[in-house]
Order: structure tokens, then C-alpha cells, then sequence
């Protein structure tokens, strides 16, 4: 079920930043797309704790498949600027009540700088390093594909709620999997440097084994 589900996921999943993108909120394919997700995201209201289990459940839903592939379309649409405005005003937003995850911002928005860099280099490179890394480690893929989802839950939630209670468990719950997601970004970067022929098919778990990986002592 795992490995079939990551591969029912586009190599250009929507950034958790095109939850709260200008450019694509007023998309009526967005709009869809978030009306599909509402329970979903009151769930996540309710116990932000609980966003993995729930981004699990979703990977198992179909519609949820066929809503994703067509909104992850409009991902080359997006300028590297509008990105860089989303994520300050996330962080602006948690700054106001002095939660501070503009760290982990900072880590999610270098993933998606990398994705959207390399997608509009070369889409097929990059669907081919994804399908790659999705075949030889089908259980690293799926937990990868479980923290996307989870933060695009996490960030449409934070624009739901004005306690600063909920913000903040929100806030700890996206701290958490974006060191989580900073590990993928680092294996992708060191699969796209060592090339087809040495591909790394396995997620960086810590910074010693990336260490050995890069061969620095």
C-alpha cells in the first residue's frame, strides 16, 4: 500500500508554501482542492499532533490522488519570489504571537527552492531522480511523501486558528518534521550531485552519516 501510494504521488507535489499562495488560492482548482481537504484540516485543528496519521489516511484516498496530481501542475507557475513571500508571511504570522518556526521555514523553503529549481531545468531529470529514489527505497519515499502532505496540512491549519495554544502545537508539530524534511533535501542534493551512475538510495538519517557520505571527516 505504501510504495503504491508513493507512486501515485507527482514528483512536483504542491510545496506546503501553495497553501497559502496568492497565486494559486484564487485558482478555482485550488479552491476545489481545499474544500476536498476541510475535514481533513479540522481534524488537524483539533489535534495537530495527530497530522501524520491523517496525511497517511489521505495518501490512501484516491480523489485525494487525482485532486493532487492535477494541483501539483500549477507548481512551475510559481516564482522563486512568491515562495520567499509565502513563507514570511507564515512567519510573520506565528512572530506575532512570539512562536518561532522560522527555522523550519527556512528548511522547507530550501526544499522547494531546490524542487522548483531543478523541475524547471529539467522536469524529466528530476521525475527520474524521484522515481529512482521511490524504487530503491519505497519506505523512506513514503515517509517523505507523509511529511509533505502533513506540513501542506499543518500550514492551511495555521491559517485557520487564532489561539496561540493551537498555533503553538502547530508550531512544534512543524519544527519536528521539518528537520525531518531537511534530511530529503540534503539526500536529494547529494543524489543530484553524484549523478545517474551514483545514485544515493537511501535518506540521510543524521549529519554523521551524511558526513560519511560526502567523505568529510
Amino acid at each position: 500500500m505504501g510504495s503504491q501510494a508513493v507512486f501515485a504521488i507527482p514528483p512536483s507535489v504542491p510545496s506546503p508554501s501553495q497553501a497559502v499562495s496568492g497565486k494559486l488560492t484564487g485558482s478555482r482548482l485550488y479552491v476545489a482542492f481545499l474544500e476536498f481537504l476541510r475535514p481533513w484540516i479540522e481534524r488537524v485543528v483539533d489535534n495537530p499532533r495527530a497530522v501524520e496519521g491523517v496525511a497517511q489516511e489521505l495518501l490512501g484516498d484516491v480523489r485525494f490522488l487525482y485532486l493532487l496530481t492535477l494541483v501539483s501542475q500549477d507548481m512551475v507557475l510559481i516564482s522563486e519570489k512568491e515562495l520567499s513571500n509565502a513563507y514570511r508571511m507564515v512567519c510573520e504570522r506565528f512572530g506575532k504571537l512570539g512562536i518561532d518556526v522560522e527555522d523550519s521555514l527556512e528548511i522547507m523553503l530550501e526544499h522547494d527552492l531546490l524542487k522548483l529549481r531543478k523541475i524547471k531545468e529539467s522536469f524529466t531529470n528530476f521525475a527520474s531522480l524521484y522515481i529512482d529514489f521511490a524504487l530503491k527505497s519505497p519506505e523512506d519515499a513514503y515517509r517523505y511523501a507523509i511529511i509533505l502532505i502533513a506540513l501542506l496540512l499543518l500550514l492551511i491549519a495555521s491559517m485557520e486558528v487564532s489561539s496561540r495554544e493551537k498555533l503553538e502545537l502547530i508550531a512544534n508539530t512543524i519544527n519536528r518534521l521539518a528537520d525531518e524534511l531537511e534530511l530529503y533535501t540534503l539526500t536529494f542534493m547529494i543524489m543530484l550531485e553524484k549523478g545517474e551512475e551514483n545514485k544515493v538510495i537511501a535518506t540521510v538519517r543524521n549529519l554523521e552519516e551524511l558526513r560519511r557520505v560526502l567523505g568529510v571527516e
